[in-house]
């Protein structure tokens, strides 16, 4: 069990890395690192993991804001509905699920199993996005000429219930709505999505202190510090690299924990 714990804190350094290297992605494995190597319940591992996302997209959000990579107006109308969304789900969706969903004969479909389900689906998402993106296609993405808030507003709603379900994938399906549906450049989007994270993440943990969840302070500072770590030697490495071919990668690799985490829950 020793020896699962190192690869547990050593997956913490890797989440922070990866989110500070490639801006986004590396919060998706966290709730795997979280079940399978500390061996908490994934239902309060979600809430574990909007703290630690919190956390660890903070210091990009604050540099964004200070490079004015914010678009104020468009975080205004994604923002309240996604607040509000990943509140209610956190406070009082998630406490009132059932814990068994579904039973088929033998097979049991209880809550965990659900959210581990729900996860490794919008990894399956990610992993796509991250394998046939590159920088030339982000660069030529074009907003749209009209701003369409009212679908904004809705995208916020959805992709508020899904952070509120699984405690991660938000930043990476914000850029595209802000883009298309807001008229955000692609660079400000990205910014705005880290500030919008990171609001997020911490209003949808208070959402989890408010339903009375216990929490282990000591090891959820201990996850941190090792993924804030991460961080920054990430923000470090992408001042020399070129992240494209590394996207593609981890886009595999998110790939490969998505069907570990089908085979491990279903077999």
């Amino acid at each position: 069990m020793e020896w699962l714990h190192i690869l547990g804190y050593l997956g913490a350094l890797l989440t922070g890395f990866v989110l500070g290297l490639l801006g986004g992605g590396g919060a998706l494995l966290s709730i795997p690192v979280l079940v399978y190597m500390f061996k908490i319940e994934a239902s309060v591992a979600t809430g574990y993991s909007l703290l630690l996302v919190g956390i660890a997209a903070l210091s990009g959000a604050v540099q964004n804001v200070r490079k004015k990579w914010v678009d104020y107006d468009a975080a205004l109308y994604y923002g309240i509905p996604s607040v509000i969304t990943v509140y209610t789900v956190r406070r009082y969706v998630m406490p009132n699920l059932p814990k068994t969903i579904l039973q088929i004969g033998t097979y049991t479909l209880d809550k965990n199993h659900l959210i581990l389900f729900i996860l490794s689906a919008v990894m399956f998402i990610a992993a796509y996005k991250m394998i046939t993106s590159n920088s030339t296609q982000a660069s030529e993405v074009q907003p749209k000429q009209r701003s369409h808030y009212l679908q904004l507003i809705l995208y916020a709603v959805l992709i508020g219930a899904f952070l509120g379900l699984v405690g991660a994938g938000g930043g990476f399906l914000m850029v595209p709505a802000l883009i298309y549906f807001a008229n955000v450049p692609t660079k400000k989007a990205i910014g705005t999505s880290l500030v919008l994270v990171t609001v997020n993440s911490f209003i949808g943990f208070l959402g989890d202190i408010g339903s009375h969840n216990a929490f282990d302070w000591q090891f959820l500072l201990t996850f941190s510090a090792f993924s804030v770590t991460g961080v920054f030697i990430g923000h470090y490495v992408a001042a020399f690299i070129h992240n494209d071919k590394l996207k593609s990668y981890f886009g595999w690799f998110i790939l490969a924990v998505a069907i570990f985490i089908i085979v491990k829950e279903v077999f």
